[in-house]
């Protein structure tokens, strides 16, 4: 795309050729020649940029650039312009579009001409996939799913049935949506007692997904059917790999689930919220609107709208900080405990004449 382009869409200042033709984004120092567009707003991209050979570079307004390359200035966010830009010169999936000749689409299935369906795609009774959308190699699209407009879905889905996934949806290799929820609760007698041989009975899930616009969901990840009410992805909201939602759960707009989280059945969270990764959000609670999951922390209570909690059990972070310096300084203390011990011990001893 032309320079000029990319300095619309950055909000950027042009500095030299507007007209210089980029087709690539790079890292300043893997530059080889006039078509590379250089990002270099932090650390040892800037540092690169004496010897870079690209055409054109981003940076921040009172960086010096090299000469004889076109330059961008760019006021904001690093990590801004570096989303924007990877979007603009992100690869595509590489699809041949139209229907593959292995693909089965059931007789009541309905499915836009501009939508591309891979080889050994399955499209279930009643399902519909919307205008545009790209569904690849080997997914399964079950009965009464709805993929909305300008989605892609990867190699290895599987949406289950009645699922309903929004515009401009984007799906990673081998997630699951809509699978059974894990309800088990062991067999009781009516006095409370458990007959040992009596195996565990599952609940099962009567409810599905719906997964709001412009959500991204990472590859492995798996998304459960609620039980009698739906678990519900909002608009906006980000999820890693290989992240496990429960039945029941609802997140709400916007909200950043990072890798490798676990969170359990009837779980609410809030806009914005960021839960890091490694996290588990225990059954039941609810965690209000920007409040942030540190890594690795275990939320066994409600977590206040804007928190930041850590730890296990997770408390807010001044208190979790508090808990573990306190933790350290238990080596200092029992010595000092003990000596304290035998002092006593002796004024004990004195007063009874020993």
């Amino acid at each position: 795309m032309l320079l000029s382009e990319v300095a619309a869409a950055l909000g950027a200042e042009v500095t030299g050729d507007p007209a210089l033709e980029v087709t690539r984004l790079v890292h300043p120092a893997d530059a080889t020649g006039r078509s590379d567009l250089a990002l270099a707003l932090a650390g040892d991209a800037t540092e690169a940029l004496a010897g870079t050979r690209a055409g054109a570079v981003v940076v921040a307004p009172d960086v010096a650039a090299p000469q004889g390359v076109e330059v961008l200035r760019y006021g904001g966010h690093p990590r801004m312009a570096l989303a924007m830009l990877t979007r603009m010169f992100g690869a595509k999936p590489v699809v041949v579009p139209g229907i593959h000749a292995s693909a089965a689409i059931a007789a009541t299935a309905t499915v836009a001409s501009s939508a591309t369906i891979g080889a050994f795609v399955a499209v279930g009774e009643g399902s519909a996939v919307g205008d545009r959308s790209v569904v690849m190699a080997g997914a399964t699209i079950d009965a009464g799913v709805t993929v909305g407009r300008d989605c892609v879905v990867h190699s290895g889905v599987r949406l289950a049935e009645r699922v309903q996934i929004g515009d401009r949806v984007t799906i990673y290799a081998n997630a699951v949506i809509g699978g059974e929820g894990f309800s088990v609760i062991p067999v009781t007698n009516p006095d409370g007692t458990r007959n040992p041989i009596d195996l565990p009975l599952s609940i099962r899930s009567l409810g599905t997904v719906i997964i709001g616009d412009d959500v991204e969901i990472g590859a492995g990840t798996a998304i459960d059917r609620g039980t009698l009410r739906d678990t519900v992805i909002g608009r906006g909201t980000k999820i890693d790999n290989l992240v496990q939602i429960a039945h029941n759960a609802v997140l709400g707009e916007a909200v950043v689930v990072c890798g490798m989280v676990g969170i359990a059945g009837s779980v609410e969270i809030g806009d914005r919220a960021i839960l890091a990764a490694g996290a588990g959000i225990g059954d039941h609670t609810t965690i209000g609107s920007d409040a942030v999951v540190s890594g690795r922390a275990g939320v066994i209570a409600d977590v206040a709208p804007g928190t930041l909690v850590d730890g296990m059990p997770a408390l807010p972070r001044e208190q979790a900080m508090e808990r573990f310096l306190n933790v350290g300084r238990l080596k200092t203390l029992y010595p000092r405990v003990e000596d304290m011990k035998k002092r006593i011990e002796v004024l004990e001893n004195r007063g009874k004449g020993g």
